[in-house]
């Protein structure tokens, strides 16, 4: 016996109710599924045009794996989603998914679908955000706290030389504080760079709206809370990127052509 597909029973029973009823001399059904067709079919014909365009530029394409099952399935995935966004920037990192999985096959189907799914649900801004975040992991923590230990030394060596001075010379303690203070300065000027990255300013949002992105791509394992390792700060205000997340992102810089995102400018 046929299984019943519920899709193709909701699509029939949706045409069924819009046939009955009357727009403008022409049924409803034929206004909504002949232009929800339409717009799918333009979106289609978009991508393949932007596929094409590229397929001939790259020269590192191994066509024999076009006949793989895997690379098959993953084309069947890219395009179930293309005909679903209208976004220009999603279309392209499908584009480039297939170009890489052409030129070095990725063997692991699952985790690909999970990364086109993330493509789909994610918005620009959330992609943005995640993408530099990838400053945030462990070693950037190493960082902070080597520059917090050099700005104790400083403290401890000025703390010395304001009770030195007073029975001898501070010169002793001098040089040994200004290279703990170069060192710390150094240190703070790199972290500075970064921290930006954390501030819902730089991406032309509020804080409600900045927090809630942070929330989403938390929920879906892509950034952790670290807020734990600092004293005083509130839930989710200190995030770093999981190793998920920088796979992630790995994934969808397959290009090597520059794309901005908001007010970042990176290799896709």
């Amino acid at each position: 016996m046929k299984k019943i597909d519920k899709k193709e029973i909701i699509t029939s029973t949706a045409k069924s109710i819009f046939g009955a009823i009357p727009f403008g001399g022409a049924a409803l059904d034929e206004l909504f599924f002949e232009y929800n067709g339409r717009l799918k079919q333009n979106r289609l014909n978009r991508f393949v045009k932007i596929l094409a365009e590229n397929f001939t530029e790259e020269s590192d394409i191994n066509l024999d794996n076009i006949k793989t099952e895997d690379f098959n399935d993953l084309f069947e995935s890219v395009l179930r989603k293309v005909v679903q966004t209208k976004s220009e920037a999603k279309l392209i990192r499908f584009k480039d998914v297939l170009l890489n999985e052409l030129k070095k096959p990725t063997k692991q189907a699952e985790i690909n679908e999970l990364y086109l799914n993330l493509i789909s649900e994610l918005t620009e801004q959330e992609i943005e955000i995640l993408y530099n975040h990838r400053f945030f992991t462990e070693e950037f923590e190493e960082e902070v706290n080597e520059m917090n230990r050099h700005r104790d030394n400083m403290k401890s060596l000025k703390n010395q030389m304001d009770k030195e001075s007073i029975i001898v010379d501070e010169s002793k303690f001098l040089k040994p504080y200004e290279n703990v203070k170069a060192q710390f300065e150094n240190k703070k000027s790199k972290i500075d760079k970064v921290l930006k990255y954390r501030n819902a300013d730089f991406y032309n949002l509020n804080e409600n709206k900045f927090m809630f992105f942070k929330q989403r791509l938390f929920s879906k394992g892509l950034l952790i809370d670290d807020r734990m390792k600092r004293i005083g700060t509130l839930p989710f205000q200190s995030m770093g990127i999981t190793e998920f997340g920088v796979e992630f992102i790995d994934f969808i810089k397959t290009s090597e052509k520059k794309i901005t995102v908001g007010n970042t400018v990176y290799n896709k």
